[in-house]
């Protein structure tokens, strides 16, 4: 019997794989037990990183809240974060406090105190031509959009990709522009930082790419923030959920950026998270930092500035990262109410201040010498009144040049609410006393004698109010003279035929009893008075 030549071919190939089996079976199955071996202790090792992570979430979560210990204080709810603080950004009052003051590593929020700074020193339209050390100092798979040396983008493009794809060479590349140096820009960080009352940051860096070095609290961020919203270009740029940047000297193409801010833009298809009073925020994540986050949302007339750092990620996209910001934004809009200053207070009154002249013209209007900031509001948990909140007036420097003379600094159960400025309405203005009314208006100095609640404050005389008003008492004045002199002129005038009359015959009596005068006139005077009553009829029957 004959068989094909494929059929012994497949029959051969099968007698190998055969052979082999049988030779090496004892290898095989060795390899297999050692491979289940490595695999089970593999899964036993994550499962121990997993209960450990749990139990660094869980001990996070039940970490106190510093700002729950505040009596009357509305009871704020428990967070993954470790550290964390919601503000008020008008007025700077503290709602949450969550360990604000422990320093961490900030990771990418750096890159808002980037963003001031930049735009405190630099326009939108100026070019900056990216560096080798710029775009090759960076971590590698860090966030980037992958700008080149020698690239050239403009500010306003670099901080689209700074703050939307937190583009780490853009970092770099800004610094080096506005600083000459990465180095130089972080000294330029850490002073910013330290004029904004920042007191556990340094900055080693503009990316916020880890260094020992490189920290920061969740207060000092919201002040920081703070002073970034006081920038609409900031706002604009960092609230904005998606960009097209145009093709560049280094690329062909358009890039597309999209906001990382979970709660301004559908970022990886996380839609949930969406939230319409977001209007400007920064993400930051690294393997030491966790997950930190900063969100400003407007809700009830509030401005208000969410920081969260040192967050443990579940795995699960946004959490709790942004699940924390939505329980605290809910939080602080429900619980909080905002009181306008000017508007509600009555404990303060100007005390012979009077009043300044306001407006180009003549006739403009006047207006208080000093006035409290009408934008200025305290914030106090729901139910308090505004006569709640315990006001101290402090009187600023005098020798700055600043219109602010006074401030008016609010506390809520000794903790601070919010501030108020007392400016001056116009340059020059004169000297005022400002007084606090209260029931009894004596006070116990230091040595037991009683003295008026009373504080002074010497500033100048509004000298152009003082020529206007001269100058129209002048014209007044002169306008009086001329009337007077019109009315004197025109009686005179009106009188002047009968006084002539009064003196023709005045001066024909003392030529009658004089005798000296002669001629038909003296005559014709003389015999007028010498006529009899029945010669009277008419100057016809004159006796001559």
């Amino acid at each position: 019997m004959k068989f094909s030549h494929k059929f012994r071919f497949f029959t051969g190939l099968m007698a190998l794989s055969l052979i082999g089996s049988l030779c090496f079976s004892p290898v095989s199955a060795e390899a297999a037990k050692k491979a289940s071996k490595k695999s089970a202790k593999q899964i036993a090792a994550e499962k121990a990183a997993a209960e450990q992570l749990e139990a660094e979430r869980q001990a996070a979560y039940n970490k106190a809240i510093d700002s729950n210990a505040i009596d009357g204080w509305p009871q704020g709810p428990q967070i993954y974060a470790e550290s964390a603080i919601v503000m008020e950004a008008s007025s700077g009052a503290i709602l949450y406090n969550k360990d604000m003051d422990m320093k961490n590593y900030p990771a990418s929020i750096t890159k808002i105190m980037t963003a001031l700074l930049t735009l405190e020193n630099c326009s939108l339209d100026e070019t900056v031509t990216y560096s080798y050390n710029a775009t090759h100092t960076i971590d590698a798979g860090s966030s980037s959009i992958y700008t080149t040396e020698d690239e050239q983008l403009t500010v306003e493009q670099s901080l689209y990709a700074l703050m939307l794809e937190s583009a780490n060479e853009c970092a770099n590349g800004l610094a080096e522009h506005v600083a000459g140096s990465i180095d130089a820009f972080a000294e330029m960080m850490n002073q910013k930082a330290a004029e904004l009352g920042c007191t556990n940051t340094h900055f080693a860096n503009a990316n916020g790419l880890h260094n020992d070095n490189h920290y920061t609290s969740a207060h000092d961020m919201a002040l920081i923030t703070k002073a970034a919203i006081q920038n609409e270009d900031f706002l604009r740029i960092s609230g904005t959920a998606k960009y097209q940047m145009q093709p560049t000297n280094k690329r062909d193409e358009i890039t597309y950026m999209t906001n990382h801010h979970y709660m301004i833009a559908p970022y990886k298809g996380v839609t949930k998270y969406l939230d319409d009073s977001v209007i400007a925020g920064k993400t930051g994540n690294t393997s030491v930092a966790k997950g930190t986050l900063v969100t400003v949302a407007e809700r009830n007339g509030m401005t208000l500035i969410v920081v969260t750092m040192r967050t443990q990620s579940t795995g699960e996209k946004g959490v709790p990262l942004f699940t924390d910001t939505a329980l605290l934004l809910d939080y602080a809009s429900e619980n909080f109410t905002r009181f306008n200053v000017s508007e509600n207070e009555t404990n303060f009154s100007v005390a012979g201040s009077g009043t300044s002249y306001i407006g180009s013209a003549i006739f403009g209007q006047s207006k208080p010498l000093i006035q409290i900031d009408t934008n200025a509001g305290i914030v106090l948990p729901n139910g308090a009144s505004f006569t709640d909140a315990s006001p101290e007036l402090t009187f600023q420097d005098e020798n700055t040049d600043s219109d602010v003379i006074a401030s008016l600094s609010y506390t809520y159960n000794e903790e601070p609410v919010g501030t108020a400025d007392i400016s001056l309405t116009k340059d020059n203005l004169q000297e005022f006393t400002f007084d606090k009314e209260t029931d009894s208006d004596e006070t116990a100095d230091t040595d037991g004698t009683e003295k008026p609640i009373q504080q002074t404050h010497f500033i100048k005389i509004n000298v152009r109010m003082i020529l206007i008003v001269a100058g129209i008492l002048l014209l007044l004045f002169l306008l009086y003279r001329l009337l007077r002199h019109l009315m004197k002129t025109f009686r005179f005038s009106i009188h002047l035929p009968k006084l002539h009359r009064r003196r023709a015959r005045s001066r024909g009596r003392r030529t009658s009893f004089t005798g000296s005068k002669t001629g038909a006139k003296n005559k014709h005077s003389e015999n007028r008075y010498h006529r009899t009553p029945k010669d009277r009829g008419g100057w016809d029957d004159l006796d001559l």
